[in-house]
């Protein structure tokens, strides 16, 4: 240890401003204690202050010279110089280390121990909440990045396109809808648009719309946008030179009338972003990590988290993928299954599940379109692809799945000794440790919620209803006293994580309220009412195959989309409307809709590039080892649907 100095960097007052503290007399001895256990400590170069999987004893700011972070594949993957700090909460709960800290040069550190930072988090709660606050914004940027890619898969832009957008390509792109716009008012306003009710240009003049939309999705992979224009297009037909008027009409109606679900969604993603915050739902790494054993154990517990949490499923990759992938990799298990459990699973589970934001889009879509109070329950049992997936992954997870293409391979390669992960699969150190919460934090939320939802309630005509908003605003209220009296965060962190919620739940609002404009729209002109003629006519007396075409083509169209939201705007009314028309079973049809969108996002190819890499794994790789079963899947439903479609209609 060198001989002591003045420190010209970590001074009295930068440990003052450090720890938030005033002049106060019990700041100034707290500040005392402090400084005489600060030691100072000095590392020649390429000495290593701290390597990965040690136990974290202390915390450590830099006094001279610059450290080097490094990753597994030990690249540095940040610099820190004189006046930074690290290892502050890895310190303060006792984890271990995820990173390779190296002196590039002498550096000279005053280490904090860790026994004394507990101390001063049990003694005093600002400490206690600052930790906390680093912590949190350790996590939140992690966190806008994931919000970023989830509003481009819901329609927001996207993410796979990092190309520059030029003036010519702006100005051929809108060029064009300006001058399918200006076709469409021209017919619109002329003799013809009254006069055709038939024939080939009547049936082209409806299906319009749909031809637009799909193919403006199709080449720009815009979808909020393309509905938005999909929108304006319908309301030139419908109002013409006063579209402008009809289209804001149009949206203050569809806010209006699904005020109710545009608040459960917006609550929805406030709790979300708590969960998150509170590291709750990492706590759940931490009891597999000590008292599960087996690779079989590890993916169970895996499942039965994303069954605790079908809340988003992109949210239960992340935090799926970054507390259960390590420990599955303890186990010696291939990254191509691990990837598969914690990949396919999520969307199966939120798709049936009704407090989930997928399960709120789709039981409110449903509800404006005409359906029944509780379709969406009933139409759970058909969703073939959601239900078929679930059964895949225990076969997986309980080694009783067949094992074919590269799902064989990769557990061959394993088993042989090789690498847990695919070629070229780009492997990210985590930098810094999680907040680690509470279990109990994550589950008396969610059983408040489903216990206060079922007791405001509502029974009418022998049928009784949840009320899902009651029990958000309950069940936000028991979340603030929980977190905060156990100090996991104080009133102003909780009120600003609700607040980072709402903004993240722009890209599903905004979807919802422009596809029931969209769905309005071409009820409006008459599509409804053209394609239940068109479909009669073709069919004849094979109604019973409309389900499995139902599901077909929208997989098809999902797949083409790349965003099932998007199809589901326009599936799901024609459904319903079909359903009717031919007397069929409702919930069957909307069940072949909702497992479409699954298995038509499972095909298409723009998930992977957002999954992958949450999963550790080559996205490439993902995909050619899942899709193999992904169509077993969605041929086993086509079948499933011809049966039912036979016996229930």
């Amino acid at each position: 240890m060198p001989a002591p100095s003045e420190p010209k960097t970590i001074t009295r007052g930068y440990i003052r401003d450090f720890f938030k503290f005033s002049d106060s007399d019990e700041d100034v001895i707290t500040l005392n204690f402090i400084m005489s256990h600060l030691v100072l400590k000095e590392y020649e170069h390429t000495r290593y202050i701290c390597r990965a999987g040690d136990v974290a004893d202390a915390m450590y700011f830099i006094e001279a010279g610059v450290v080097s972070v490094r990753g597994q594949n030990d690249e540095v993957i940040n610099e820190l110089d004189a006046g930074k700090y690290f290892g502050e909460y890895a310190a303060l709960t006792g984890d271990k280390r995820m990173a390779d800290i190296q002196a590039k040069g002498t550096v000279q550190v005053y280490e904090l121990d860790s026994k004394i930072l507990s101390v001063l988090a049990r003694s005093n709660a600002r400490i206690y909440s600052l930790f906390l606050k680093n912590a949190y914004a350790q996590a939140t940027d992690r966190y806008r990045k994931l919000v970023r890619s989830l509003n481009s898969r819901r329609g927001m832009g996207n993410p796979g396109s990092q190309k520059k957008l030029t003036f010519w390509s702006l100005y051929t792109n809108y060029y064009l809808v300006a001058l399918i716009f200006s076709v469409a008012m021209i017919v619109s306003i002329s003799p013809f648009a009254e006069e055709q009710t038939e024939g080939l240009m009547h049936h082209l003049w409806l299906c319009s719309p749909i031809i637009f939309l799909v193919g403006y999705i199709v080449i720009t992979k815009r979808a909020l946008e393309a509905i938005v224009l999909a929108v304006m297009y319908l309301m030139i037909m419908l109002a013409k030179l006063n579209f402008i008027s009809a289209f804001y009409g149009n949206v203050i109606g569809a806010v209006t009338e699904t005020a109710d679900i545009i608040l459960l969604v917006i609550l929805m993603g406030s709790l979300t972003r708590l969960f998150s915050a509170s590291g709750s739902i990492n706590a759940l790494k931490y009891i597999a990590e000590r008292r599960i054993k087996s690779g079989a154990g590890i993916l169970f517990a895996s499942f039965c988290s994303m069954v605790l949490i079908a809340i988003d499923e992109y949210l239960s990759v992340l935090i799926n993928g970054a507390c259960f992938t390590p420990l599955s990799d303890q186990k010696r298990i291939a990254r191509e299954k691990s990837a598969m459990v914690m990949g396919m699973s999520p969307g199966a589970l939120c798709i049936i599940s009704p407090i989930s934001l997928t399960g709120i889009y789709l039981a409110g879509m449903i509800a404006m379109s005409g359906g029944e109070p509780g379709m969406f329950f009933t139409a759970i049992p058909f969703n073939f692809t959601a239900l078929l997936t679930v059964f895949f992954v225990l076969l997986l997870i309980t080694g009783r799945a067949p094992l074919f293409g590269g799902l064989k391979k990769a557990l061959s390669r394993v088993k042989e000794g090789g690498s847990l992960w695919p070629e070229d699969t780009d492997i990210e150190e985590e930098e810094g440790g999680a907040n680690r919460g509470r279990v109990t934090n994550l589950i008396l939320p969610i059983l408040v919620f489903a216990g206060s939802s079922i007791i405001t309630g509502t029974l009418e005509a022998g049928s009784f209803s949840v009320n899902v908003l009651y029990g958000m605003f309950i069940t936000l209220i028991f979340t603030f006293f929980l977190y905060c009296f156990q100090r996991y965060m104080t009133p102003e962190q909780f009120f600003k994580n609700v607040v980072f919620g709402i903004e993240n739940m722009l890209a599903p609002i905004v979807m919802f309220v422009v596809s029931k404009c969209f769905a309005n729209g071409i009820t409006e002109i008459g599509f409804s009412t053209w394609l239940n003629e068109i479909v009669q006519q073709l069919l004849g007396g094979q109604a019973w195959l409309l389900p499995a075409i139902i599901f077909g083509l929208c997989t098809l169209v999902g797949a083409l989309f790349d965003n099932p939201w998007a199809m589901y705007a326009i599936g799901i009314p024609i459904a319903l409307n079909l359903s009717v028309s031919l007397q069929g079973n409702p919930a069957l049809y909307i069940g072949a809709v909702c497992a479409a969108g699954l298995v038509g996002n499972e095909i298409a190819m723009g998930d992977i590039f957002f999954i992958g890499p949450m999963l550790g794994i080559n996205p490439i790789a993902y995909y050619r080892t899942k899709l193999p079963y992904v169509i077993l899947i969605t041929l086993l439903a086509v079948l499933g649907y011809m049966a039912a479609g036979y016996f229930v209609s």
